[in-house]
């Protein structure tokens, strides 16, 4: 399959920002402290689960995009009707859906409208992964079926 310039300039990005999030992921006390507002307690001040929840989110986040890269690399490198493809499609569903609750305890105890539209986009895009894989799975059974009728 051949690759436009718009899905190059994507796998790239998200190249770019996997990189930064690894590099990133030893600065996340520095970071939290430098980019919350005013009235925001310390990224050192918050309880343990609170820290873990938020290192949890952040891996979840990263591996979320590193999948995202492989399946551009093998929707591109071939037929993009693959086993390989949905099950990757299936484990972005998973981890959206982990994100979202991981999100939604974090909104039920410290409400922030903006924690309420992250998990509420995290349950939308869980359940797109889904659906996009559902439709990727009937389209490897009806190309098989045509591949076994030639």
């Amino acid at each position: 399959m051949k690759q436009s310039k718009i899905s190059k300039i994507i796998s790239v990005l998200l190249t770019i920002i996997f990189i930064v999030g690894i590099v990133c992921l030893i600065f996340i006390p520095s970071l939290y402290n430098i980019f919350s507002g005013e009235g925001v307690i310390s990224f050192e001040n918050h309880s343990t689960i609170y820290k873990i929840a938020f290192y949890t989110c952040y891996l979840i986040c990263l591996a979320i995009i590193f999948l995202l890269i492989k399946l551009f690399n093998i929707v591109y490198s071939g037929s993009p009707f693959k086993k390989k493809i949905e099950n990757i499609l299936k484990i972005n569903a998973l981890l959206f859906m982990i994100l979202f609750a991981l999100i939604s305890l974090k909104t039920i105890f410290i409400p922030t409208l903006l924690s309420f539209s992250v998990a509420l986009t995290s349950l939308l895009t869980s359940l797109s992964f889904y659906v996009l894989s559902q439709v990727i799975k009937a389209a490897i059974l009806y190309k098989n079926e045509i591949d076994y009728t030639v």
